[in-house]
Parts: structure tokens; sequence; C-alpha cells
């Protein structure tokens, strides 16, 4: 017996007529190549199947689920499946795990009881690096001895990159299971791997030496980040002494179109947890190494800026697909993480956390309120168009405000949604939602600008002002309504900002040049300096807006972005602190007025300028529901006008309300009071929230079915 041809036939001592035929016996190694659910036929002896992965309609090449939810209860609480050498329960075998198979084909002259095996004949499965620039691929894929529950590594981080197989425990066939350690990213950028099936006969090429091979080509399964357009299924809170805010949130989110449940956070109450990451082949957390201290225990409200939504899709064992919700932990370190590994990671959610274990500093940047994804784009560049279909992601990534590394790296190697750049220095706190966010519009025929875009704008705001002025002058801005939510009183009530200052002025206030209640901080001696309406006025409409402007032009050179697909949102900033260092005469905002004005005449970012934060409510710092946009109130100038049901209104909240009704079928505006329990700590609505959402219809948006998958998709 041997691995010959089939059929071959053997003279004997020179006699033809004492023929023998053959029993061949030879091994194969098995994949779902073609990403239908069904393992595929071997691929070519001694090659690599297929030569290179690739996607759309005829792509190749098994895509590994990345396994980073918790399905059963052996894995370890605060630990993801694919953080341990098992598989998780007999769900994790369907919904975290794929299959490869090692196939025994004997070909014999004459039917019958199968031939024995020779004895010195041997199996060796061998996990493979599929670029030289990735790190050993058996720190990315974990093979497993079986495709039953509790089946152990064999390969994987945990042990080494191959494994000898006896031909007696693969007898006719054996499956074994396969999960992806991690997304592509830092030391993984082509996210692929090779996994090799190497036959050894000793009679032919002597002990220990393949005699022949398959091989198979493998990839894991992406990571998307989740955009407005995607239906929301869940919503997050953080439980923070925000009775009033939950109530508040939980009216709009209880009427939602379809609806979905409110969580609560709870990280005052969630045990302190190791963060577990893979340092050569064992799992450390970040305390035992030393690199990081625990967070305290606290009531930390920032949903947002924990964890990124998204999620992760892959072809199914068998018939339809898998998915997976899977947040990406951002590089913070929060109480609030103590939740979400206690908590949040469950057998429907996963979590993954790019920068865990790596030297990457840790800055206000790498939140997830400077992490966001624009819905569905497109770019035409002399008539030449690109698509970008599951959208693009966005993200301040400055001086001050930095997106690590090692995040940076993995949203690169997704390959899925190009990351843009924008400037968030000027800010304080630093993230985008402060400036901009997207919302839906169905009504475009073109399904890549079904969204307009939402973005402050000082401007706009000193302009309602300037046309209500002869009217309505004495109407108050920063100041709770009679009888509003928060304000049981029949006048208004001063709101503080900034070391609780009553910041309440009239529409004649902030457009003279009388002083402003407010004050910035002296970041040289920390004190407090006081500055006129006046100042605070050219600054925003000279200043911020025109760092908003230049943040536009850059989405305008990134996808296809007009004036018209802009709504420009009524929002005053105010200085938050100013930045040390000597100012250019670039850095100035009017090249006439003498000197840096006490950093007025400074653009916001630059040095000896200030970092700002918003001073009305921050309304474009939204949750954006399924057919609710819920809006931190603004609180800008108040009309009163006792024939009306709220005795009043505000020309703000009115600016942006018609503005959205001027989207057919457009979202309901819902405006809630977060200013004692987001604003004043220089946040709103968003976040303080967090969300699953379902994944993109690809197929229904792109009329094609082409589109229902990432991996049909992308060509790339």
């Amino acid at each position: 017996m041997g691995f010959v041809p089939i059929d071959e036939q053997v003279v004997v001592n020179n006699d033809a007529t004492d023929i023998k035929n053959l029993t061949v016996i030879y091994y194969t190694l098995h994949t779902d190549r073609d990403r239908d659910g069904v393992l595929d036929a071997a691929g070519n002896i001694n090659q690599i199947s297929p030569q290179t992965v690739t996607f759309g309609i005829a792509g190749r090449g098994a895509i590994i689920p990345v396994n980073c939810n918790r399905d059963g209860n052996n894995a370890v609480v605060g630990r993801t499946d694919n953080q341990d050498r098992d598989i998780n329960g007999n769900n994790d075998l369907v919904t975290g795990v794929a299959r490869l198979e090692i196939r025994q084909t004997i070909v014999a002259p004459v039917a019958g009881p199968a031939a024995p095996v020779p004895v010195g004949w041997g199996l060796k499965l061998w996990l493979g690096k599929a670029r030289n620039t990735d790190a050993a691929a058996r720190n990315h894929f974990r093979i497993f001895d079986g495709d039953a529950n509790n089946s152990v590594e064999i390969i994987g981080p945990e042990t080494a990159d191959e494994a000898n197989i006896t031909t007696a425990s693969v007898g006719a066939a054996k499956a074994y299971g396969i999960e992806a350690v991690r997304f592509a990213g830092r030391n993984f950028a082509s996210g692929q791997g090779i996994i090799s099936l190497f036959i050894i006969q000793p009679e032919v090429t002597g002990a220990n030496n393949p005699t022949y091979m398959y091989a198979e080509r493998i990839v894991a399964a992406r990571w998307i980040g989740n955009h407005h357009r995607q239906t929301v299924s869940r919503i997050y809170v953080v439980d923070a002494n925000n009775a009033n805010f939950q109530a508040a949130l939980g009216v709009p989110v209880a009427n939602e179109n379809p609806p979905y449940a409110l969580t609560l956070a709870t990280p005052g109450a969630s045990a302190l947890t190791n963060v577990p990451y893979l340092n050569g082949n064992v799992w450390q957390n970040f305390i035992a190494a030393g690199r990081l201290a625990r967070p305290a225990v606290s009531r930390d409200r920032w949903m947002r800026d924990t964890i990124v939504s998204g999620h992760s899709v892959w072809p199914g064992n068998g018939a339809g697909v898998q998915s997976k919700d899977a947040f990406m932990k951002t590089h913070r370190w929060r109480s609030l993480q103590n939740w979400i590994y206690q908590t949040l990671i469950s057998q429907n959610v996963g979590l993954y956390y790019p920068a865990a274990g790596s030297a990457d500093g840790i800055n206000d940047g790498n939140s997830g309120g400077n992490i966001a994804v624009t819905p569905p784009v497109q770019k035409t560049v002399n008539g030449a168009t690109t698509y970008y279909r599951y959208g693009r992601i966005y993200f301040g990534n400055n001086v001050q405000s930095t997106v690590d590394q090692s995040s940076r790296e993995f949203f690169d190697a997704q390959n899925m949604q190009p990351p843009i750049t924008l400037d968030t220095d000027w800010l304080a706190v630093g993230h985008v939602d402060e400036m901009m966010t997207f919302v839906p519009d169905n009504n475009p025929a073109n399904a890549f600008k079904k969204w307009k875009l939402l973005v402050a704008s000082p401007a706009t705001a000193y302009g309602i002002l300037r046309n209500n002025r002869n009217a309505h002058g004495n109407a108050p801005l920063l100041a709770r309504p009679p009888h509003s939510p928060g304000n049981a009183t029949p006048n208004f009530a001063g709101l503080g900002i900034g070391n609780a200052i009553d910041a309440t002025g009239t529409i004649t206030d902030f457009l003279g040049n009388g002083q402003a209640p407010t004050s910035w901080q002296d970041i040289n001696t920390g004190n407090l300096q006081n500055y006129t309406y006046k100042q605070l006025r050219d600054w925003n409409i000279n200043g911020v807006e025109y760092l908003i402007n230049q943040n536009i032009r850059r989405l305008k050179a990134a996808f296809d972005l007009t004036d018209n697909d802009i709504i420009r949102v009524p929002v005053i900033f105010i200085p938050v602190h100013q930045i040390n260092g000597n100012f250019t005469m670039a850095d100035k905002v009017s090249f006439w007025t003498m000197g840096a004005d006490n950093g007025f005449n400074i653009y916001p970012g630059r040095e000896c300028g200030f970092r700002s934060g918003a001073m009305t409510g921050d309304m474009v710092n939204m949750f954006v529901g399924n057919d609710k946009l819920m809006i931190p109130k603004p609180f800008g100038p108040w009309i009163v006008d006792n024939t009306m049901p709220n005795n009043g209104h505000d020309l703000f909240e009115d600016d942006i309300r018609q503005k959205i009704a001027a989207i057919q079928n457009g979202p309901e505006c819902v405006f809630i009071d977060d200013w004692d329990d987001y604003h004043v700590a220089h946040g709103e609505i968003h976040c303080g929230t967090n969300e699953l959402r379902a994944p993109y219809d690809g197929q229904t948006a792109f009329g094609n079915a082409r589109y229902a998958n990432w991996w049909t998709a992308v060509d790339a």
C-alpha cells in the first residue's frame, strides 16, 4: 500500500500475467474555502489553496469567526471564549467556531473491508503565517482537537504551531474546530493564516519527512463599526445618580419604531476585573504585568467612551450566516470597564480590545465619543467613483487628543471603513461627537446619500440671536424655563457652567460688549480670567466656526459631501483653559487685531489659544435612534408664549426641529434635559449612552444580493 496513482498496476517478476492492483490510501484537508457553509473538496496536492485570499462574488479562503463573546459558563468571568483553550458549550460550536476536516480516502480494486493503514504512517497539522510581517499565526488562530463541547486547543497561543495526529484518531474522517483569537491589526495586518496537513510515509520519504501535503488559506472575520443607518436593538446608560435623566430618556426609547430595551450599566457595583491580553503564548492582565493600576470603583457615567458599537459576520456552519454584536474596547482606563468585562460580555455580545497589552498611551482621544462611522458614502474623482458601502470611520487624532496606534492599526487592517482624521485639538475633551453627527434621510434615490450631516455652528447660533434681537432682546439663554423638568418654580432658573457660575444672559447681553459671567482658566497661574461677550462672540464666529469648517473641508475631500447635505446646528462654545506656548502670525484669528487678545485672537487648539467646550447644550451630541433623535436641551433663547403647551419655546430647539422636519418622513426631535448629569462635565446624551445595532442590510440598500454579506460586497 502507498500513495500512488489510482489503478496503477505492478508487474511482478517480469510476469505480465501476475499483475497486482494496489490499494491506495491518502489523506486530504478540507475547509469552507468558498464560504457557503459546507466544507469543500480538497485543493491541489502540494499547493496552497487558494493561491491568495480573495473577496467578491468569486472570493475564496475560509473565513474564521473571532470568538469574542462568552457562550458557556466554563469560560472564566471577564474573559471571552477565545481567551481560553476550550470550546465553551454547544452554542459556541454553532455561533463561534468554524470547521476544518481531515479525510481518509481508500481506493481498492475490490470492495471489501477497509485496508489497514501502515503502522509507520503519520499526519502533522501545521499553522503558519501568511505574511512575513505578521507575528506567529498560532497567536491569531486556535485549532481544537475536535468539534465537540470542551474540545481542547492543540494548535494555538497556549500550545504550539503544529500538532502530530495519528491516523487511528482520524479514521475515515475527523472534524476539528477552529476560531480566531483576534481581529486583524497590530502584528497581524493580513488577518490571514495557512493551515497545512503533512502526510508522512517513512517508506517513501524517510521518518518524519513529509511525503505530500495539502494546505488551505484562512482569514479572520472582519470587525465592522456601526453607523446611524443601522437599526438600534438596545440602548445602554450608566446608573449614576441620574434618575431624572434615565426617566426622560426612557420615554422616547419606549416609543421608538421598532422598540428596543434600555439596559442600565452599574460600574459602581461591579467587581474589580483583570483585563486579559495575550503576551507571547500566555494570557496575562495589565495589573499582574504592572502595566496599569486598577481603576477606582466609581459611577463612571461615560457609556460611549469605553466601547465602540460594532459587529462581525461570517459564513455559518451549514446554511445561512452567523453574526455577533462585538464592541471594540477603547484604550481607556476607568471603572466602567469592570462592568463591561463582568456583565456586558455575554452569549449575545462580544468584546475586543485592540490596544490590550500595548505600550500605547492613554488620553481622552482614546474614547468612543471620538470614534464614529459615517453611513454609506461615495467619492467621485475625475469620473471614477469609489463606494464605501459600510461607511468610513472618522476620529480626531492630533497633539492633545490622540487615538492609540494599536486601535488605528486595527481600523486599517479591517480594510472595510477607511478612516478619516479630523482636528479635535480645539476641544477640551477632544471628541468628534462634540461637533458633528449623521442622521438618516430615507428620501434620496442614491443609496450613498441617505443621510444629513449635522454640524455645530456658532455662526448659526449668533445669527438666530441677531434675527431676534429687536423682537425678543430680553429672552434669556442658559436658564430653565418656568415649570420645566428640573425647575418646579414659576420663575426662570439660571444654569451653572464651569465652577457653578450662573451663565444666564439675554439675547441683548450676548450681542453686546458687557462682561460675560463665565471665565477661563489661566494654565500658568490657575486663576480664572474674565472676558466680554464681544470677545466670546468674535472668537466663536471667526475662530471656532473656522476650525469646524476646516473639518468639513476634510470630509468633503474624503467623500461626496455638499453644503446641501449639511445641517448647521446652533451651538455656542466657551474657552475652558488656555494652552501654554507662543503663537505665530498664522495662529491669529484676525491679522488686524494686536497680539493674542488674551487668547481670543488665537485659533482654538493653537498655542496661546484655548481648548473649548459647549456653552449652550451641544445638540449635535445626540442619540440617533430608529425614528427619534434624543437631543440635549440647548437652553437657548426662551420666548415666553402662554398660548403654547410649555408656555413658550426655545429658538435653538425651533431651528433644529424645523431643519429636521424638512427631511421628508424624517426622525422626530425629542429634547432631554441632561445639563446637571452630563453637560456641566463637558458631555451630552451621546456621551452618556451606547447601543447595539442590527447589521446593515446591504442587499436591500443596494438592490443586489451580492451586498448581503461583506465578503461578497468588497473586492479587497
